[in-house]
């Protein structure tokens, strides 16, 4: 098995900012010069946005028999539930915000990691304790039916909750009322990044459990590797588009001629009788004047409701 690496790690235990940290990772290139910035455990929460949900039932049925006097199988059937999703890093709120647009690759590569996926699994019963675990692995290339095949950088989530909850999320899926899925960790071990005063961070840096990514310690001391997750959250949205009727679209299109017409209409000026016109003749030809402009605002109306209709 070949793993793809590119560069040394170093445990560097007196790093220039010791008040903002005590020790750091770095990569080294071919020549030992640091390449990038000291890099630290990072626990601010990150998030993700599922791009595919799969509602997988599984059904394991083994039968107790020998074959060929070589392989002995006890009887037994597994059965496990899991929602499967596909991830991609950040969240819809982030799209306008570039500081919020993470990206990540394992230590000791340049390459940006792809693949992200998390498990959704139902616990035995209802009093054991939800959590949440990570895991990852370096792109490596391996000889399989004598076949190469390579396995490119990915990092994956399990999440398990309580029976209920499981079933609840499943409903959820199974009526189509999971427009939008995001998943957050935070106080992820494995994740590192450079030191920064904010809780946002462009870059992160993956180290594994694995011992592909070589690091030596001084003895006795021990880095966060991937693997505990101490907060997850999960948010399953259901996002829906109000209806506008017809007739709401032309109330709007009159009021909106009415703003017109108020904003380019002439100032008002002040009617004085003519010589000679009876005082209240004059007001009788006032109030038709008011009364034939309601009457056209409403012939508009009318008009505007009936062309959509059509």
């Amino acid at each position: 098995m070949e793993f793809h690496l590119n560069r040394q790690l170093r445990f560097h235990a007196v790093p220039e900012h010791k008040s903002f940290y005590r020790w750091a990772i770095n990569e080294l290139d071919e020549q030992g010069q640091v390449v990038g910035y000291d890099q630290i455990p990072w626990g601010w929460p990150l998030y993700f946005t599922a791009r595919e949900l799969i509602l997988a039932d599984e059904l394991g049925v083994i039968s107790g028999a020998e074959f060929e006097g070589h392989f002995q199988q006890i009887a037994g059937i597994r059965q496990q539930r899991t929602i499967r999703a596909k991830l991609l890093p950040g969240s819809p709120g982030d799209d306008d915000n570039w500081r919020r647009q993470t990206t990540y690759r394992m230590f000791g590569t340049d390459r940006v990691i792809s693949d992200f996926r998390l498990d959704v699994r139902p616990l035995e019963s209802e009093d054991d304790v939800e959590h949440c675990r990570a895991w990852g692995a370096v792109s490596y290339t391996s000889e399989t039916d004598f076949r190469q095949v390579t396995q490119e950088d990915c990092v994956q989530f399990y999440l398990m909750v309580k029976p209920s909850t499981f079933e609840h999320y499943a409903q959820r899926i199974t009526s189509g009322n999971a427009h939008e899925v995001i998943f957050g960790a935070g106080l992820v071990t494995g994740f590192y990044s450079d030191w920064s005063p904010s809780i946002s961070t462009r870059d992160v840096k993956v180290l594994t459990s694995g011992d592909e990514q070589k690091l030596e310690l001084p003895e006795g001391l021990t880095v966060p590797r991937l693997g505990g997750v101490g907060e997850a959250k999960l948010y399953i949205n259901s996002v829906t588009t109000p209806q506008i009727t017809s007739q709401q679209r032309a109330r709007d299109m009159v009021l909106e001629d009415e703003k017109a017409a108020l904003v380019t209409a002439p100032p008002a000026v002040a009617e004085t009788a003519a010589p000679g016109i009876d005082p209240d003749t004059l007001k009788l030809l006032l109030s038709l004047k008011s009364s034939a402009r309601w009457i056209v605002g409403l012939l508009v109306a009318l008009l505007a409701a009936t062309l959509l209709k059509r």
